[in-house]
């Protein structure tokens, strides 16, 4: 996006249509928080002398999401929020449409309308590895994820378990499998360390619980909203302190304390001189 804006600054022909807009299809939590960062973004390289560039008339997102609401996985009450944020942005947003076509143009919506776009960045949920379905005497579903029982372990071989976005997993008392968040894959991540303590010492292996600790979305420096434990409501500043204390935990869960905080205190004293937007 940075790229384009450069260019068209440069060129002296007018720009064609669909030049600097830029479409996200799928509005989950990833389409969303883009949408409202690549908003950001171009803001701050406005007032990089781009002076043959009117960002406010030219430049425009889209999210097209094929589903009636934004965040169609998290708490409605989140989606209202975001979405009216996002239209005070300038941001449109389609849903209740899908999207038939991709060309170098822009897209296709049902069978008539085409929106031009010179940028199209496809969101539209998860789809695990082709070689997943080629493996033979494993169950897979329609997008290739292996179906696990309540143990993690892939039906058809007791020796293969799989976690995270490989994993279909419909847990006792549900019809619907587990949404392919973070927080579902590193409970499963945690699950899978008792699993293979348990077959090495050659005990059954325990059932997998997962528990819903909420969501958060945050939509770059316009807003953070969340819903937690219990249905409580959070936004503002206490929102934003818990993404960021989120996100540290999950660094802390793969890199380990001392990386983590090494990297957060360079972050801390290197931030004043860093540029807000990398131009080269």
């Amino acid at each position: 996006m940075i790229d384009a804006c450069l260019r068209a600054n440069a060129q002296y022909e007018k720009l064609s249509p669909g030049q600097l807009h830029c479409i996200i299809v799928g509005a989950g939590a990833t389409g969303v928080e883009l949408a409202a960062e690549l908003h950001k973004s171009m803001r701050e390289i406005a007032s990089h002398n781009l002076d043959n560039i009117d960002f406010e008339r030219l430049i425009r997102i889209t999210i097209v999401e094929a589903g009636p609401r934004i965040l169609p996985a998290l708490p409605e009450h989140l989606a209202r929020s975001s979405a009216r944020r996002l239209v005070d942005l300038g941001i449109q947003i389609r849903c209740g449409i899908k999207v038939t076509e991709v060309t170098e143009d822009g897209i296709r919506l049902g069978e008539k309308l085409f929106v031009p776009a010179e940028l199209v960045v496809w969101s539209a949920g998860i789809k695990a590895p082709d070689f997943l379905k080629q493996l033979d005497g494993l169950d897979t579903d329609r997008i290739n994820r292996l179906v696990v029982d309540a143990t993690l372990r892939a039906k058809g071989d007791e020796s293969v378990f799989a976690i995270g976005d490989c994993a279909n997993c419909v847990l006792p008392g549900s019809e619907d499998p587990l949404p392919p968040r973070a927080q579902t894959a590193h409970q499963q991540a945690d699950h899978m360390v008792k699993v293979i303590a348990a077959r090495l010492e050659g005990q059954a292996a325990p059932a997998f619980r997962y528990r819903d600790y909420g969501s958060l979305v945050s939509l770059a420096d316009y807003g953070t909203f969340g819903s937690l434990i219990g249905g409580l409501k959070v936004e503002g500043l206490l929102a934003r302190l818990m993404y960021r204390s989120l996100y540290k935990m999950h660094l802390n869960a793969v890199h380990g304390t001392f990386k983590t905080m090494r990297d957060i205190i360079v972050g801390i004293l290197s931030h004043r001189t860093k540029p807000r937007v990398k131009l080269h």
